[in-house]
């Protein structure tokens, strides 16, 4: 009866230990203002070089930004973004929405590549007086 429960605590300790190592590890690159980590529940700064376990929650500050790579590719977490460094990372990849840009004409141009006028406040506000009935 010891040994079965023996065995089955070993095989729990080992499960619960590869799933730690599983989850892998982000390097940090670059750090950029004020970023922290959260620890035993107190935040701490980041420093470059240092091994960050993909659960461990991080807050970047105004005008911070950290880089770090899990070996095979490096993200970019911008300002003013807390939670788990794996979240914020896997949120940072190329997957996302992609931006319009704005040229030098006012023509913003869409993903696709398409142009379209960029509406102005006097223009919406001309197209918002045809919706209306004036009583003169």
């Amino acid at each position: 009866m010891k040994l079965i429960k023996t065995l089955i605590i070993g095989m729990v300790a080992f499960f619960a230990a590869a799933s730690l190592f599983a989850a892998g590890s982000y390097k940090v690159e670059r750090v950029t203002g004020k970023v922290t980590y959260e620890a035993n529940g107190e935040w701490k700064a980041v420093a470059v070089g240092q091994e960050l376990v993909a659960g461990t929650n991080i807050n970047t500050a105004l005008n911070s930004s950290l880089v770090v790579s899990d070996g095979s590719s490096s993200a970019t977490i911008k300002a003013m973004q807390k939670g788990s460094i794996e979240t914020l990372a896997s949120a940072t990849g190329s997957k996302g929405l992609k931006k319009a840009t704005l040229s030098k004409n006012n023509v913003a141009k869409k993903a696709d590549g398409s142009q379209s006028g960029v509406a102005t406040a006097s223009s919406r506000a001309s197209e918002a007086k045809k919706d209306l009935e004036w009583d003169e």
